[in-house]
């Protein structure tokens, strides 16, 4: 087809069908362009034929690109790959592109056929169902499966980088009180202001998580128990630091926590045995308080 005049039949389909379509020398570069992938890229057909494909491919996905050509020069007859590629607008877009490789009467390697499927609200989609599938959707937080996996690494972590692993499980005082007189939007309002007030204090490796309804817990790794103790008072003098929450009614609610905490130098620690000692040491702390 790159070597003659196409069939005037297939040129037509080819121009207009509703899917990219592309035809590339054995180069890798565009001879021939499609409307349909025009108008998914943003480009004119002469931009795109100025163009080496993987001059759109987004920089961390040229290996893939590269890869792709290394497996249809071996000899397999079709590749598909899904990759990013660069908007003429600037923006990405998630795109699965299968080429096949065409051979002439005497089977040497003449072309390559490429399809170019938008498949970007697909990715976009996925994306967010395992986004939601590890995250508490009120807070953005870790939930509890993700809890579960980075706590089981942090106990891991004791036996290669020392110190301990500390646990520490945060319950918001008075939330049902709370729900009760103000309704559950202030409510809500009130675990997203814990949640980035425990956020604010954490570290970049260690994991926050909403475990449920009014609890958080931080895992952390730490060169001492001593450093947990420090650890749970600054969470808690953040948390409650003021100014409170100006309710509906407008009157101000404040922020109050109970925090208890966990730790163990054991790598052989059941990770779920520090939840249930992290929890006994909150309830421990809200009686204290004498908080409900």
């Amino acid at each position: 087809m790159g070597a003659h005049a196409p069939d005037p039949l297939v040129a037509a389909a080819f121009d207009q069908a509703p899917v990219g379509l592309a035809l590339l020398d054995l180069t890798g570069r565009w001879f021939r362009i499609n409307p349909a992938l025009c108008r998914m890229l943003g480009w004119t057909a002469d931009e795109l034929l100025a163009q080496d494909p993987p001059q759109i491919v987004h920089d961390e996905d040229r290996p893939i690109e590269e890869e792709a050509a290394a497996r249809l020069a071996s000899g397999e007859p079709a590749v598909t790959v899904e990759q990013r590629y660069r908007h003429r607008e600037g923006h990405v877009l998630w795109v699965r592109r299968t080429a096949t490789l065409v051979r002439d009467d005497a089977g040497l390697p003449e072309y390559v056929v490429a399809v170019y499927e938008d498949i970007d609200a697909r990715r976009s989609q996925d994306a967010r169902l395992a986004y939601l599938a590890l995250h508490d959707p009120l807070t953005g937080l870790a939930n509890r499966a993700l809890l579960d996996d980075r706590l089981s690494q942090a106990v891991a972590a004791c036996e290669r980088e020392g110190g301990v692993v500390a646990v520490l499980f945060c319950d918001v005082d008075g939330l049902k009180a709370v729900n009760d007189r103000h309704g559950h939007p202030f409510g809500d309002e009130l675990l997203v202001t814990v949640a980035r007030r425990l956020g604010d204090q954490v570290r970049g490796g260690d994991t926050l998580a909403r475990f449920g309804g009014d609890e958080f817990v931080v895992v952390c790794n730490l060169r001492s128990p001593d450093d947990a103790d420090s650890m749970c008072r600054r969470l808690s003098a953040a948390v409650e630091a003021a100014p409170g929450l100006l309710a509906p009614d407008g009157t101000e609610v404040p922020v109050r926590v109970s925090i208890g905490y966990a730790v163990s130098h054991d790598s052989r620690t059941e990770p779920r045995s520090l939840l249930v000692r992290a929890d006994e040491s909150m309830y421990a702390a809200k009686r204290r308080r004498g908080a409900s």
